[in-house]
């Protein structure tokens, strides 16, 4: 205890400056660097040290109370018991129970409206947060009556190979320490979910954003010949007329176009919440649903336009390009505001005036695609503490069940068959961490999305789980062949004088 005590500190120390050295990745993405955070890096080594010391205590308690005759037995004997106390079991369904509550709690004021101010995005975040740090902690205490019947799953999926049924068993055989190493991999497969999900949601989203904002490679003002332009080799070229003042409903004053969305390469970006685009004819308009909110309108209602009947034809998401309402071409007049045009800037004529609108989007979707990869990157970081974690497990369980690996090798067991039985139970390790990982990591960024009241559905990245899923299964089972190698290397009959004696 007190080797570990002086540790701690120097090991919280430099995860905090490595924390803040990758903080100056920052600008990267061309934001601004942030200040050093003192307080908090103090708080952060003071409160890793305090809760690594107590996570010590109990299996040093254990030890303690541990018989000198109990001490001479085999460590598979003593841990081979997948049962937990009452007082323990009562302490996982307590924090079990708090998770639960604080997610629906959550989940029901998130749901129950879209707009919120910043202090509640900050509360429900916090609550997420919460929430999320209780169910890995019921987690961590009902780790072995979680992981037995999962257990018991493996071995049936594995049951007409002899090698997988000895690996399972020989998981199985330490029901407690694979609870704890599986809990370690599923909080950082669950992190690394939940951050790879939230980012591809954040980016649907990014993407209707940057749709509306920027809706062509350019922004040409005044009345152009659209002809010329597509000579001179633009794509996609959408003249537009433009109308200010435009007063709907006798409560909001807005201003218009008659931009034919339709028309536009982005279209696939934007997210229509009500009606359709093709619904779009004279007499009828599109929302944006921000202004369609305050006006108390969807598709299908009518609203009065400066003293004239329309009829919504879609609602979609977030802002409009170039204003808040767009009308049909046949209710508008006057001479050509502007023209949107894909392609290259050479294609606009001498002396016409427009705006690159492609460098803006293409600068803003950077910045995103650098914060997000710094952020998995960090997070994929605790898979790979895992990771070591489950080949040092591994190593010990090896060196546990000399004896029984000699029995196995003396009744026939090949070395090759040996070392592929090894590395199969550290990929059991992979395969359970990941499971739990995804019932963790899935709700919990749905939470957070909720919680940030964005408006957009979750969009869970089916490739890119996999691929984490496949990659921890193969990382995980590599990870035992060091331990794999050794083992195959002791022949049978000193692996079964070992403990004889």
């Amino acid at each position: 205890m007190m080797v570990c005590s002086s540790v701690l500190p120097f090991e919280s120390a430099c995860g905090v400056a490595l924390a803040i050295g990758l903080g100056r990745l920052v600008p990267l993405a061309g934001l601004t660097a942030p200040a050093t955070p003192v307080l908090p890096a103090l708080v952060v080594v003071v409160g890793a040290t305090a809760l690594t010391t107590l996570a010590v205590l109990a299996p040093a308690l254990s030890a303690a109370r541990v018989s000198p005759l109990e001490a001479l037995r085999t460590s598979a004997t003593v841990d081979a018991r997948g049962r937990i106390g009452v007082g323990r079991l009562l302490l996982g369904l307590g924090l079990l129970g708090g998770a639960l509550t604080l997610l629906f709690t959550v989940a029901s004021a998130g749901l129950a409206s879209d707009r919120r101010g910043s202090a509640q995005i900050a509360e429900l975040l916090r609550q997420t947060v919460f929430s999320g740090a209780l169910a890995f902690c019921a987690l961590i205490a009902l780790g072995p009556v979680v992981v037995t019947p999962l257990l018991k799953l493996a071995a049936k999926l594995l049951r007409r190979s002899t090698v997988g049924r000895l690996a399972v068993a020989g998981v199985g055989g330490a029901p407690r320490r694979a609870a704890s190493i599986t809990s370690v991999v599923a909080l950082g497969v669950g992190l690394v979910i939940a951050t790879i999900t939230g980012a591809q949601t954040l980016a649907g989203l990014g993407k209707a954003e940057l749709a509306s904002a920027y809706p062509a490679d350019l922004r040409i003002t005044g009345d152009v010949d659209v002809n010329l332009l597509r000579h001179n080799g633009l794509r996609d070229v959408q003249p537009y007329r433009r109308i200010e003042g435009v007063n709907v409903g006798g409560k909001l004053t807005m201003s218009a176009t008659d931009l034919d969305l339709r028309g536009l390469a982005g279209i696939a970006d934007f997210r229509v919440e009500a009606g359709s685009l093709d619904a779009m004819g004279p007499g009828r308009l599109i929302l944006a649903s921000k202004m369609a909110a305050r006006l108390g309108l969807t598709a299908g209602s009518v609203v009065d336009v400066n003293g004239r009947e329309r009829t919504v034809a879609a609602v979609v998401h977030g802002e409009l390009p170039l204003g808040s309402l767009i009308l049909d071409r046949s209710d508008v007049d006057g001479p050509v505001t502007g023209v949107l045009a894909n392609g290259d800037r050479s294609g606009v004529p001498a002396g016409v005036d427009f705006v690159v609108l492609a460098d803006k989007r293409a600068a803003k979707m950077d910045q995103f695609t650098t914060l997000a990869a710094i952020a998995i990157g960090l997070v994929c970081l605790t898979v790979l503490i895992s990771v070591v974690g489950v080949g040092s497990t591994t190593a010990l369980s090896v060196l546990e069940r000399r004896r029984e690996i000699g029995l196995l090798r003396a009744v026939g067991l090949s070395r090759a068959r040996l070392r592929v039985m090894i590395a199969t139970e550290a990929g059991v390790y992979g395969a359970l961490g990941a499971l739990l990982g995804l019932a963790l990591g899935l709700p919990y960024a749905w939470l957070a999305i909720v919680s940030l009241g964005i408006g957009w559905p979750m969009q869970v990245p089916l490739l890119a789980v996999l691929t984490v899923v496949l990659a921890l299964g193969a990382l995980t089972a590599g990870s035992g062949l060091f331990s794999a190698r050794a083992a195959a290397k002791v022949s049978p009959a000193t692996a079964c004088a070992d403990n004889a004696s």
